[in-house]
């Protein structure tokens, strides 16, 4: 006569979704560490996510681009990452931070995935939404004032904040290739099949 243990055929017979992420990461316990991912691996992981989004905060505090007036050397002023992108790029490196910590310990590919998801929009907002304004060339002034000839330079901002993206990049790209086979598909190791179980 063979037995199969309460709920392991429900629990593990299906593959993790994002639907599964979401309700393991709102308990209130901690899931253990999944054995799909090595020391090693985990630790990359994390070090990898948390520079990446150490960098986009730190983006958002530096200058992203100085306006020059031409023949002039010295900038009439300076615009801030975070208050060209309305700081954005702060809840993008928290969801990063929470994604790979879901990815380590729950197992779940759906978190890498999001996570290199991740890097790229942080991407897109440097290279789409700052990167234009930041190698603008144009006219300013008033009838008052008169009008001049300036462009922008960029700053240390624009150069952060790509390279930020690009390691949350990384981390979710080399996470998902390196990670064992079958994380969050198949069933635990420790969890025997019926046939192994019967006598």
């Amino acid at each position: 006569m063979s037995a199969t243990p309460p709920d392991a055929k429900s629990e593990y017979s299906r593959g993790q979704g994002p639907s599964d992420l979401i309700a393991q990461l709102l308990s209130w316990r901690r899931p253990p560490v999944h054995p799909g991912f090595s020391a090693a691996l985990r630790t990359g992981i994390l070090t990898a996510t948390l520079l990446g989004a150490l960098l986009l905060v730190v983006a958002e505090f530096t200058t992203l681009f100085t306006v020059h007036v031409v023949g002039e050397s010295a900038p009439i002023r300076s615009v801030s990452t975070g208050s060209h992108d309305s700081y954005g790029l702060i809840p993008v490196a928290v969801l990063a931070v929470v994604l790979a910590w879901a990815a380590v310990s729950i197992g779940n590919r759906w978190a890498l995935v999001a996570l290199a998801g991740v890097g790229i929009a942080a991407l897109l907002i440097a290279l789409v939404g700052d990167l234009p304004d930041a190698q603008a060339t144009g006219t300013i002034g008033t009838l008052q004032t008169g009008f001049k000839n300036a462009s922008d330079k960029p700053s240390a901002g624009l150069y952060l904040e790509p390279l930020g993206a690009i390691v949350l990049m990384i981390a979710g790209g080399c996470g998902l290739l390196l990670a064992a086979p079958g994380t969050a598909r198949g069933p635990r190791p420790d969890i025997k099949s019926a046939d192994d179980l019967a006598p």
